[in-house]
């Protein structure tokens, strides 16, 4: 009995710092989980710029179709390449995009 009187206190702190550490790691709100979301968030923020530029590239090639500002130098490249034709003497010369880094 005096055993008790005398470790109690220290065993149940011990517990209780053992249960609240475990669970600030692996709980709903820790460590761990907030690495996970941290990468998340980082996935979704290079998923948003990539649909943010090709936004972007769909609104210019809206704004060079519009009637109000047509851009027949575009309206021509566009047919060319879709419908793959080319004036007999033109010399076609196709550029690879280069690999980003």
């Amino acid at each position: 009995m005096d055993a008790i009187k005398r470790y109690g206190t220290t065993v149940f702190l011990a517990v209780a710092i053992a249960y609240f550490g475990y669970h600030a790691l692996t709980g709903e709100q820790g460590v761990l989980n907030w690495i996970v979301v941290k990468n998340e968030i980082r996935i979704a923020e290079a998923e948003l710029d990539l649909a943010v530029a090709e936004r972007e590239m769909l609104e210019d090639t809206a704004s060079r179709l519009r009637s109000d500002s047509l851009d027949l130098d575009y309206v021509e490249e566009r047919a060319r390449d879709i419908l793959n034709v080319a004036h007999p003497r033109e010399i076609i010369v196709e550029i690879e995009p280069s690999p980003q880094h």
